[in-house]
This record gives structure tokens, sequence and C-alpha cells, in this order.
């Protein structure tokens, strides 16, 4: 049965931009649209196919139960309704199990060792901008291996946060990837007057992505001054330049150290990124002692260092094998203030803070930094994720803000 002779079973009759997604044939499918584009609707048909092949497994995979029941809904409806299949449903978690073994199961990201265990067929990240990379990849992403299982990742943006890395894979041609990107209004179904009348009731940002699903809104964002344009580039240490740095401590997170220094004009330059995880504070050590003798050839000084005040042992060790180091300050909210202060622009146009290109993990981690959503506008939180080397440059600002200081005083260092 093709594959449209079969939609007009289960009386689904998706619209042009539905059946650009379902013509591909890609193991995995992001699909990156406005609300009420139909998303939903299109990843169950989608995965209703599959469901139907045997004795599957199938996970809705929500940051909540309540964000994979239209997904659930639909597939039970078409089940019962579309084809006059048995199904037995339960409540907790919620699932679906038919009478040929296929069994379709809700999870909620909300407990993360629910999602280890199985192997699966399929498996629908539901409103997936919403999730936590280290959902996906630490519990979800390994669960497809054994079957060579499909993955469908429907959701509208939310900022450019780790989802935007998944859609660009699709788009620069990853194999086995493809990635679609579609406006509400591209579904026929929603009348031009609602849309007109959001359009006038939202930041034009907002209503960019949450109709037009494009990634371009800063809500959410903890340095909404950052732009990739204007604040990374090339760079090259400043002739005599002192370099800094700055260490946040890790295993299984990673273990960062960032390369800094002023320019003459007071401007911080991000050098050098290390970004590694797995691996003893020895091992470091003698990465760091080679970066500090690369920029030494470039006829830099090496200048202190400052670490995560919370390693004392790691700032022992690193001072045993060579590198002396000193508590740095973690005061968050004063910390990201002076990195916000530090991304803005200048008298003469250009930003206080230029991070080099090389410092991939930097720059990924500048767009994905956000507010918790429940901490309120006076007590704003920061998503404690995927954080890492934030952290190291809050140390460095916050160090290098106190030098200043201390030059114009005339203090000794």
């Amino acid at each position: 049965m093709r594959l449209d002779e079969f939609f007009h079973v289960v009386r689904y009759f998706p619209h042009a931009a539905q059946l650009k997604f379902h013509a591909s044939d890609a193991r995995f499918k992001v699909l990156i649209a406005g609300a009420r584009f139909g998303k939903s609707m299109a990843s169950a048909r989608e995965t209703l196919v599959e469901a139907l092949a045997g004795p599957t497994r199938g996970w809705l995979v929500g940051p909540t139960y309540a964000l994979t029941r239209p997904e659930l809904e639909y597939l039970r409806d078409d089940a019962l309704a579309g084809l006059g299949a048995q199904v037995t449903q339960t409540r907790i978690p919620p699932s679906l199990a038919t009478h040929w073994g296929a069994e379709i199961v809700s999870l909620s990201a909300q407990m993360p060792q629910g999602l280890l265990g199985s192997e699966i067929d399929w498996m629908i990240l539901c409103e997936a901008a919403h999730l936590d990379r280290e959902a996906f990849e630490r519990f979800l992403r390994a669960r497809l291996t054994t079957r060579n299982g499909r993955l469908i990742v429907p959701t509208t943006p939310r900022g450019r946060n780790w989802i935007h890395e998944l859609y660009s894979l699709g788009k620069r041609g990853e194999p086995g990837w493809e990635s679609f990107r579609h406006a509400t209004w591209e579904n026929p179904g929603v009348s031009a007057a609602e849309i007109e009348s959001a359009r006038r009731s939202m930041p034009p940002e907002t209503f960019d992505e949450q109709f037009g699903g494009e990634f371009s809104s800063l809500a959410g964002r903890v340095y909404r001054e950052f732009s990739p344009a204007i604040h990374a580039a090339r760079l090259s240490p400043p002739p005599g330049a002192v370099v800094y740095k700055a260490i946040d401590f890790g295993f299984t997170n990673p273990f960062v150290c960032l390369w800094g220094a002023l320019d003459g004009d007071g401007r911080l330059l991000v050098l050098r990124e290390y970004y590694r995880a797995q691996a003893t504070v020895a091992d470091h050590a003698a990465e760091l002692q080679a970066g500090d003798d690369d920029f030494r050839k470039q006829s830099c000084e090496i200048g202190p260092a400052w670490a995560d005040p919370s390693g004392a042992l790691e700032r022992k060790t690193l001072q045993e094998s060579g590198i002396s180091t000193q508590p740095a300050d973690n005061r968050l909210r004063g910390g990201i203030d002076m990195v916000r202060q530090r991304l803005l622009a200048r008298e003469d146009g250009t930003p206080g803070l230029i991070v080099d290109e090389s410092c991939v993990n930097l720059l990924r981690e500048f767009e994905s930094y956000e507010w918790e959503e429940s901490s309120s506008e006076n007590e704003r939180v920061p998503r404690k994720q995927d954080d890492h080397a934030l952290d190291a440059l809050r140390y460095l600002c916050v160090a290098l803000g106190r030098k200043v200081a201390w030059r114009r005083t005339e203090l000794p260092w």
C-alpha cells in the first residue's frame, strides 16, 4: 500500500507542507514549525506506519506527560477508529499495546532514570525544544542504536538552543538526517485573520519564533547581548600580551580552561579554550602547560590563573604540576552582569569581549544558556547545565574587572 493510500485509510489528509515531511525517508527527521502547523499530527501519522509493522516498541518523550498527549491520542484514535485494531491503554505511564504486539509508551524527561534500559524502534521527542540536551544525549539517543531506530523531532523553536544543532545536521546534509522548517500560515486550516491578530499583539521576534518557526527569539536567554556575527572572530594575541587563564573543574562534566588577554583598549580577547571530560587533573595539567608554552612562543607573558573555588584538591594537584591558581570569585549574578557588560558595544561601536572562532564550546554555550522558567524576574537563576565554559568566562571577567580597578587606584596587585 502506498503512503497516500494508507493516509486515506486512516482519514488523514496532510496539507502540502506536511506532505514534504512525509516524503522523506530519512532515519532522523527534525520538524521545526510554528504553533498549530500540525507537527504533532504529522509526527504521529509518520510513526503509525512503524507501529503497524509488527511487535515494535516506540516512545513518546516529552518534558512532561501532558506534552506527549497529542501524539498518543492521534496514534490511539487512528488505530481504533481508522483500522479497527484491538488496543489496550494504560494510564501510568500512558501507553498503548496492540493485539499484534506493538507497544507505544509515553515518558517524561522529568524522570530521566525511566528513560534507560529498553531498545526501541522509533521515538518522538515531543516539544523537543523544552527538553534538556543531557536527557537526549545521555538517556535517549543510545536506545535507538540496537534496532536502528528512527527519530522524529517535532517542535516550535525556543531560542537558539541545542535543537538548532539537531536542525543544522539535516540542513548541512549529515547522512541519515533531514530537517524541515515551516510557518503556521502554511497550514490552510489556520485563518489569516488569526495570524495577523497574533502579529499585531506580539513582539516581532516572539511572533517570528512562535508562528514563523524561526530560531529568532532571545526570550529566556541569559546573554541576550551575544551575537556570533559581532562577538566571534579569528584572533591573535596582541604583541607582548599578558595571557590569563580561568578554569572550571569537571570529570563527568567537562574540565574547561580559557586563555584570555586584554588588548590595548582594555577589550577582553578569549584566545583559546580547552574542553575535555573523563580525564585526570594531571592529564589536564599537561595540556594547560602546552597551551602556556604555545603563547610564550608568541612572545606573550603568562599571567595569573583563576579556578573554581570549590575545587581545593584540584587546585592543589595543578599546583603540584606547576600550574598555580587563585580561587575565583564564584558569585553568580554579579559575574553574569560583568560578562554582559563586556558584551555591550563600546564608544567605537565594537564590543568589549571577542571570542576566537576556535572556541566552539564557549560560543555554543552562549546561545543555549537560559534562565530557569520557574525563577522570578528579580531572583532569576540560570539553568545549571552545559555552562562550564561560561563559568570559566565569568571567573575571568570578574578577576580582570578587579584588575582594571586596581590599575586606576595604583594599589599593589
